[in-house]
C-alpha cells in the first residue's frame, strides 16, 4: 500500500473515531454517597471526593461532574450530573500522605435504580517514603544483587452493573525494584519509594554468587530510612 494512501486511512480512522464526545444529561443527578477512613478505621476529614464521566473516545474530553469532601466523620454525599459514558469515575485522596481509590463503571451499560452509587466505606492508607542506601565496603569486584517487594496501595475497584470484577480491579498489587551493583556503579543511594505506613517491605539480596537472602523490613515510622552495605 502506498505510504500517502496508508497515511490518508489513518487519519480517517482518527476522524472516525474521535466524533464521541461525554454525554452529559441535565435533567438527571445521581448521588455518590460513601465513608472514608483510615487504614486504623478512623475516619477521614475532608478528603476530596471528584465525580468524572469519560466517553473513552479519541479526542473525548474527561469531564467533572461533581465535587465535594467528606465530613468530620468521613462521610460524604456528592450530588452529581450524569449520563451515559464508558467511564464514571469517583476518585477519593487526601493529600500525598494517603493512598488513592478510584470506583469505575461504565454507565452506557448500567444506572442504579435509585440513582444513587453507594461506595460503603472506603479506606486509604497512610503513605510515607521508604528511602534506602546500599553502600559498598568490599571492595573491587563484588557485586550485589538485590531487590525490595512491597505493595501499593493505591486502588482502582472496576464495577460491571453494580458487580465489582476484581479480575480488572487494581488494588493493593505487589510492585518490586531493584538492581545489580557492581565496579561500575557500586552503590544506590537515596533511592525511594512510597509504601503504606505500617506495612511489610521484603529485602532479598545476593553477594557475589553465593545464596539468596531475604529479611523483612517493617515500615514503623514516617520517611523510613533503609541503610545496608556489602
Amino acid at each position: 500500500m502506498p505510504k500517502k494512501l496508508h497515511f490518508a486511512i489513518w487519519l480517517l480512522l482518527i476522524a472516525v473515531f474521535s466524533c464521541e464526545d461525554t454525554e452529559i444529561q441535565n435533567n438527571i443527578r445521581v448521588l455518590v454517597t460513601g465513608n472514608v477512613i483510615d487504614q486504623n478505621a478512623q475516619p477521614i476529614a475532608n478528603a476530596n471526593i471528584k465525580v468524572y464521566a469519560d466517553a473513552d473516545a479519541f479526542g473525548a474530553d474527561r469531564v467533572l461532574l461533581g465535587e465535594g469532601v467528606s465530613n468530620a466523620s468521613g462521610s460524604f454525599n456528592i450530588t452529581s450530573l450524569f449520563g451515559p459514558n464508558q467511564l464514571f469515575l469517583v476518585d477519593i485522596s487526601s493529600g500525598a500522605q494517603y493512598s488513592t481509590y478510584r470506583y469505575q463503571t461504565n454507565t452506557e451499560e448500567f444506572t442504579p435504580g435509585d440513582l444513587t452509587f453507594d461506595l460503603q466505606t472506603v479506606a486509604l492508607n497512610a503513605m510515607t517514603n521508604f528511602t534506602y542506601n546500599i553502600i559498598r565496603e568490599s571492595g573491587e569486584s563484588n557485586t550485589l544483587h538485590y531487590r525490595f517487594t512491597y505493595f501499593d496501595a493505591n486502588c482502582t475497584e472496576v464495577y460491571e452493573e453494580g458487580v465489582l470484577n476484581e479480575s480488572l480491579s487494581y488494588c493493593n498489587n505487589t510492585r518490586v525494584i531493584g538492581s545489580t551493583l557492581d565496579d561500575a556503579s557500586p552503590n544506590a543511594e537515596n533511592i525511594s519509594f512510597v509504601v503504606p505506613l505500617q506495612s511489610q517491605v521484603e529485602f532479598a539480596y545476593r553477594f557475589n554468587e553465593g545464596d539468596e537472602i531475604s529479611e523483612i523490613i517493617t515500615v514503623n515510622s514516617a520517611d523510613y530510612a533503609f541503610q545496608f552495605s556489602y
